[in-house]
C-alpha cells in the first residue's frame, strides 16, 4: 500500500465540497463581470454633500457684511472744498520742506534747473559751416 502525502489525503476529504466552491467561485465572477446599477442622484443628496461647504462660505459672508457696516453714530466729516490749498501752496509748501531738509543736512543746494520758455520764444541755433 502506498503511502498517501498530506495533499492527498486533504483533497480526498474536501472532495465533495469541490462542486459546491466552483458554484459560489462562477456566481462571484457573473456579479463582478454586471456594471453595477446607476442609482439616480437627487438634490437633497447633493445639498447634503455641500453641506459644510455652504456653511462655511455663508458664516464668511456674514463676517464680511458685519464688518462692512457703519457702527458709528456720526457722520463722517467732510473737508470743505474752500480749506482745500491752492496748488501754488502746495508748491511753495514742498520748496520750503526740501530747503528746511537741505538745511538740516548741511548739504549744498543744487541749482535748480530753469525752466524752458515757450517754444516761440527760443532762439534757434545757428551753426556756421
Amino acid at each position: 500500500m502506498p503511502m498517501n502525502t498530506p495533499r492527498q489525503i486533504l483533497l480526498r476529504r474536501h472532495q465533495a465540497a469541490s462542486p459546491k466552491l466552483d458554484a459560489l467561485r462562477a456566481g462571484v465572477v457573473a456579479a463582478i463581470s454586471r456594471p453595477p446599477a446607476a442609482e439616480p442622484i437627487s438634490w437633497r443628496q447633493v445639498a447634503r454633500s455641500l453641506r459644510w461647504h455652504l456653511a462655511a462660505l455663508s458664516a464668511a459672508w456674514l463676517l464680511v457684511l458685519m464688518l462692512n457696516t457703519n457702527h458709528s453714530s456720526g457722520a463722517v466729516a467732510m473737508m470743505r472744498r474752500e480749506k482745500t490749498p491752492t496748488a501754488q501752496q502746495i508748491w511753495a509748501s514742498l520748496r520750503e520742506s526740501r530747503r528746511l531738509l537741505l538745511e538740516f543736512t548741511d548739504t549744498p543746494a543744487a541749482e535748480s534747473p530753469a525752466v524752458p520758455g515757450r517754444r516761440s520764444e527760443i532762439e534757434p541755433k545757428q551753426l556756421e559751416v
